[in-house]
């Protein structure tokens, strides 16, 4: 395991157990899952993974007019380094941003515009916002540092049942961010009205497509963004997970919806009976596993709900997800629309409530052409947009394209402390969203659940565990030729 321990398991009898294992969803979360559950069993099981749309999950690209562009999840922290290493395990590239000139948009007037020059823009900001941006950035690091530690944390083997024990083993204050919005933390912390009402909205529209009455954590995850040297994966960040599962040959593909999940009583056979519908197909089909890790949401708002029956307790996932409308324009910005004299590459609102746009920004291919190769805009908004505003906004439309996502939870001060530990070996990756939503953060769910699982396994099945520590950080998690 990289920069932590190599666990192998020595079985008592003398004889080599498979351990049956269903994974619900075929994103980020599910991918990670697989991969470090199959690493932490030294490839002792046979996964089955259930995927009713596509895998990648909310990682996706779109195509306009022969441009692939990113749909989902789209930019990556460089303190990221789950995602650091998949892509360098995986053989994957990094894609790095273009030089933008971007502006903050109060749907009136812009209250803040780049120059193409630092010197300019720096000299705007703290014109305009003092220097409290470096108290800011300060603030955010002190955050992050803080934050890396799950890194060292979960490389020694430590597991979590609840978000808010993963949150204290961080930093023991990080639980009370989830109990008080992000506008009343930085106004505690002395910081002005003028800075939290445009640059700290700004940044949560855009991310989360809600605003400053969210949960203190999640702000300051969208904040981390903001100024970093951020990335993605050449060919798009799909190609994570898709690698990480098809990669891996313990890992069996099912593209199907899983409709129950089933406890069942007999304790000579395996633990849950999970029934499922393929897509080619009406009629429900059932297999049985001895661990069973949901890596979606289950929230009743979702389109794919899962049934589970013969449970000691009621499982109720409460809170709902935000949705999120990305649309995508092959066409030209009209700059008279917002008031400009000249394109701007991004326009940030930072107040949604008199425009439902949350951003705009032209994008590059996933494939590294620049962004004059592909002429392509991104609108999010919080409602569709209709098609009047459309031509409002651009001119020369060649092509629109738009997607509707459930992309992210809807975040109040009154987190739902969902359990990653459901009943004795049933799993829920997503519980981690309500800390925040990010590829990073859903990886770091699907570990936590993989070494839960695995310290379930140990202790159900009476094995012993000799561990070899290692000091260094280039013990190999798997090569893609193992995988």
């Amino acid at each position: 395991m990289e920069g932590g321990m190599d666990f192998s398991v020595n079985i008592n009898s003398n004889s080599i157990l498979i351990f049956f294992t269903a994974i619900i969803g075929g994103g980020i979360g599910g991918a990670s899952a697989s991969h470090f559950l199959t690493e932490l069993l030294n490839g002792n099981l046979d996964i089955d993974l259930y995927e009713a749309k596509t895998i990648g999950g909310r990682l996706a690209t779109v195509k306009i007019d022969n441009n692939e562009v990113e749909a989902g999840g789209a930019i990556i922290h460089p303190k990221n380094m789950y995602m650091q290493k998949f892509v360098k395990l995986l053989g994957l590239e990094h894609k790095l941003p273009n030089d933008e000139k971007n502006g903050i948009w109060n749907g009136d007037k812009f209250v803040y515009k780049d120059s193409s020059y630092y010197i300019v823009s720096l000299t705007k900001l703290l014109y305009r916002y003092g220097f409290q941006l470096f108290h800011l950035k300060w603030y955010i690091n002190n955050i992050i540092d803080d934050f890396v530690k799950i890194y060292e944390l979960q490389d020694a083997g430590k597991s979590f049942a609840n978000v808010s024990a993963l949150l204290s083993a961080m930093n023991e204050e990080f639980p009370k961010l989830l109990q008080i919005s992000i506008k009343d933390q930085l106004l505690q912390a002395g910081f002005t009205t003028r800075l939290i009402d445009e640059m700290v909205q700004a940044a949560i529209v855009v991310n989360y497509g809600q605003e400053t009455d969210i949960q203190s954590f999640v702000g300051l995850v969208a904040l981390a963004g903001v100024g970093a040297d951020l990335w993605s994966v050449k060919g798009g960040n799909k190609g994570v997970p898709e690698h990480l599962i098809y990669r891996n040959k313990n890992v069996n593909v099912i593209p199907s919806r899983v409709t129950k999940i089933r406890n069942v009583a007999d304790k000579n056979a395996k633990q849950y009976e999970v029934t499922y519908i393929n897509k080619d197909s009406t009629d429900p089909m059932t297999s049985d596993y001895d661990i069973v890790i949901i890596a979606a949401p289950l929230t009743s708002d979702h389109k794919f709900p899962i049934e589970f029956t013969e449970f000691p307790d009621n499982l109720a996932f409460p809170g709902a997800y935000q949705t999120t409308y990305a649309t995508f324009v092959k066409a030209d910005l009209n700059p008279q629309y917002f008031g400009l004299q000249e394109p701007l590459d991004g326009i940030l609102s930072c107040d949604p409530n008199k425009t439902i746009i949350s951003s705009v920004g032209e994008v590059s291919s996933v494939n590294g052409l620049s962004k004059t190769d592909s002429g392509v805009w991104k609108v999010f908004s919080r409602k569709p947009l209709e098609t009047s505003l459309v031509h409002k906004m651009f001119s020369n439309i060649i092509e629109k394209k738009e997607i509707a996502w459930k992309a992210y939870p809807r975040y109040t001060t009154d987190v739902p402390l969902n359990n990653f530990k459901l009943h004795d070996a049933l799993y829920h990756v997503n519980a981690i969203e309500w800390i925040a939503s990010a590829m990073e953060i859903s990886a770091m769910g699907g570990r936590n659940v993989a070494i839960l699982a695995y310290n379930d396994f140990l202790q159900k099945y009476n094995y012993s565990l000799s561990i070899d520590i290692h000091t260094d950080a280039t013990k190999k998690l798997f090569t893609a030729d193992e995988l």
